[in-house]
């Protein structure tokens, strides 16, 4: 009479957490709660969950006892039937790459020689949860607030046409107020430099401990301006209307020139990338160059990174107009520095 040894693996798995196959692999319970599916509305009641291990070979005595005892054998003849068993299974794995153990699961063979272990889902070796199914339960529905929620939003879409038009004509005068206060906005930020020279250059205009000049009206006046030799030819001379009897001396304004100082760091730079090597970034500086570019290496940073630049500008303004360039091209990265 041929004895069949896979019929003993389930009946071990509903009494121990641990069943070893000798030489394969050993299946491992665990407990899983229960669970609710809200998409289905499926209740599952808490089951064992198994796991395949395949480095838990060495025999334990468990499967070949069971066998012995229940079939009135030798436990020699346990073993060998077990052997048997598992040349089956291995010649299946080679043949199929699929072995399906009956209210146990499938193990799949991967190509890499890896297992995967599919539990069998119609049986629960839980002894707790004898008994317990899964439970499918229609979604609850409450007519009483559904209608509710129609009516509501039937009077948010049928609405009357005056209160519509009301709403639109506040969103309009929103959107009118929005466009002036967003455009000052916009102005002040990008053109903060040019306020902050404003205030450098107007201040002591403005606010001059001298005396104010009150002009009169005098019907004898001359104009007093100096010598010829005195005058800089980038100078320039603005006549002054003084009573009679009163020396005044010429008011003189010179033109401001940029100074050209070539030790001078320009205060705007557009970085195109930073190094923690300098000889990375000269390598950038090389090819920037080739590419008609005037980079250099503009600073280091703190820690010790070592920025490249494409040009140096005194003006945002430059600076700006030429990042917009630069971004153009495959530099799309490339940022302003502001010193």
């Amino acid at each position: 009479m041929k004895i069949d040894v896979v019929k003993y693996i389930p009946q071990l798995l509903y009494r121990h957490d641990c069943v070893i196959i000798p030489g394969f692999g050993g299946f491992i319970g665990n407990y899983s709660p229960a669970m609710i599916n809200p998409v289905y509305h499926t209740f599952y009641p808490p089951f064992k969950s198994l796991l395949f291990n395949i480095h838990l070979k060495q025999n334990d005595g468990l499967l070949a006892s069971c066998i012995s005892q229940a079939e009135q054998i030798p436990y020699e003849h346990a073993m060998e039937l077990i052997r048997m068993m598992l040349e089956n299974w291995n010649q299946e794995l080679e043949n199929k790459q699929e072995l399906v153990i009956e209210k146990v699961g499938k193990i799949i063979k991967e190509s890499d020689g890896i297992f995967q272990f599919e539990q069998d889902p119609s049986v629960n070796y839980l002894p707790d949860a004898f008994g317990l199914t899964t439970i499918v339960s229609p979604a609850i529905r409450r007519p009483g607030m559904q209608d509710k929620l129609e009516k509501k939003l039937d009077r948010y879409i049928y609405a009357p046409s005056g209160k519509s038009r009301k709403l639109a004509r506040t969103l309009k005068w929103a959107a009118m107020i929005a466009i002036p206060v967003g455009l000052a906005v916009y102005l002040s930020l990008t053109n903060m430099d040019q306020i902050r020279s404003f205030q450098e250059n107007y201040t002591g205009f403005l606010f001059s401990n001298s005396a104010p000049v009150v002009k009169k009206t005098v019907e004898s006046s001359k104009i007093l301006l100096p010598s010829k030799k005195s005058i800089n030819p980038e100078q320039k001379i603005y006549a002054i209307q003084t009573l009679p009897g009163t020396q005044v001396m010429p008011v003189v304004k010179t033109e401001a020139k940029e100074v050209s100082d070539p030790s001078a760091k320009k205060p705007f730079a557009i970085i195109v990338g930073a190094f923690r090597f300098r000889e990375n970034a000269d390598n950038l500086v090389a090819k920037l160059k080739q590419e008609g570019y005037d980079a250099e290496i503009f600073d280091t940073t703190t820690t010790g990174l070592f920025r490249v630049s494409v040009g140096t500008f005194l003006s945002r303004d430059k600076a700006i107009g030429q990042l917009a360039a630069v971004r153009s091209t495959k530099y799309s990265s490339a940022w302003l520095l502001s010193k």
